[in-house]
């Protein structure tokens, strides 16, 4: 919630991103692709369920251990090595998607904007973060930044592998890589 509202106040800042409508697009499919997969699991309809990545992030949750941090990166490996990449992909044709790169990339400024906070309210909800926090001092952050820049990157490639695939293939593609995830 807290990236799709820092995406939204930078597209109604005008001067952030090449293309506003477009972004907004991508946001809205990235932040939907996340919903759907909760009201999936939340379901726990046979015939509805989320994607193998989602499922075992939401199933971990239920359980006291792994840690916070662990329920965390499960569900960053869903939603950004799996879900973002499709978002990119649907959100232009295969023609428009090289000019969809530098928003794109620039979304990973934001995010690295965005850690420090993030990182200072899960200390809230998992007391034993803030002694790591304090203690790597800024290492943790960086060491954040670069993880999710490289997992952008693999939504990246994931975008470009789905962009110009059928509907049929793209499904195909979204399975594989989805038990890649895993």
């Amino acid at each position: 919630r807290k990236v799709t509202q820092a995406v939204k106040d930078e597209i109604d800042a005008g001067d952030t991103f090449d293309d506003n409508a477009r972004m907004e697009r991508l946001d809205v499919l990235f932040a939907n692709r996340y919903i759907r997969a909760y009201h999936q699991w939340d379901q726990r309809n046979a015939e509805v369920t989320p994607s193998e990545s989602w499922a075992l992030a939401f199933q971990a949750s239920d359980d006291w251990w792994p840690v916070v941090l662990q329920h965390l990166l499960l569900g960053m490996n869903a939603h950004i090595n799996l879900a973002l990449g499709i978002a990119a992909a649907e959100t232009v044709s295969p023609a428009e998607l090289p000019r969809l790169k530098a928003d794109f990339d620039r979304i990973n400024t934001l995010l690295a904007s965005l850690v420090g906070d993030v990182t200072q309210e899960l200390g809230w909800i998992w007391p034993p973060l803030r002694f790591i926090t304090r203690s790597l001092g800024r290492f943790d952050d960086e060491l954040i930044n670069f993880s999710m820049e490289l997992a952008r990157d693999e939504a990246w490639n994931l975008a470009e592998t789905l962009s110009p695939l059928s509907l049929t293939e793209r499904e195909a593609e979204i399975r594989r890589q989805d038990l890649k995830t895993l």
